[in-house]
């Protein structure tokens, strides 16, 4: 299952964008963590604000197996294991842009309310040689 997506990818930044054009970052703008998607189909996220309050601990947490459409720029994430269990099960569809080095995934961010009032824009980069890619 080769594909451009495969490598280890460290965050740069993870922000979210409110309805009325607000950004803020819930893990602060230094946030650490990676994402990795493997070439068996196996993917894996983690991340967290860099300095932990120890009476508001913060991040995020799941792996499970994953399906890419580098055509239509979207990737499945099909949960298998997360720090919050409602989410085990579910398949998070993510738009995913690759570009070179960068890996770019917005995704919309449900309220409790079940309603989309903000999305969320996370930038990685790419941890290790690209090999040439051919487009036909």
């Amino acid at each position: 299952m080769s594909s451009i997506i495969e490598g280890t990818y460290k965050l740069l930044s993870f922000s979210l964008e409110k309805e009325n054009g607000t950004v803020e970052y819930p893990f602060g703008k230094d946030a650490i963590g990676y994402i990795n998607y493997t070439g068996s189909g196996h993917f894996s996220v983690q991340y967290m604000p860099r300095h932990q309050q120890a009476d508001n601990w913060k991040g995020v947490s799941y792996f499970g197996t994953y399906e890419y459409n580098r055509e239509k720029d979207y990737i499945v994430h099909h949960v298998e294991g997360s720090l919050f269990s409602s989410e085990e099960g579910l398949d998070k569809i993510i738009h995913a842009r690759v570009r070179g080095k960068s890996l770019k995934l917005t995704c919309p961010t449900p309220t409790a309310g079940g309603k989309t009032e903000e999305a969320a824009t996370i930038h990685f980069e790419k941890q290790e040689v690209l090999p040439p890619v051919t487009v036909f």
